[in-house]
């Protein structure tokens, strides 16, 4: 999961405010969760790209 964390805290897992990181283990994302150090990033799909000939229909 991946996780910002909203204080900085050391430990066997370890973030300063403000970073990104990934953790798989559930025990520590549950702890930190509840003690409200840290916060689940929810996955954004990339937008796709659209070409300047894609974005408008041509009617000729």
């Amino acid at each position: 999961m991946k996780v910002k964390a909203l204080v900085s805290f050391s430990g066997t897992f370890s973030m300063y405010k403000g970073e990104i990181k990934e953790c798989s283990d559930k025990a520590i994302l549950l702890d930190l969760l509840q003690a409200g150090y840290i916060e689940e990033i929810k996955s954004e799909r990339p937008k796709k790209d659209v070409k300047s000939s894609e974005s408008k229909r041509n009617n000729k």
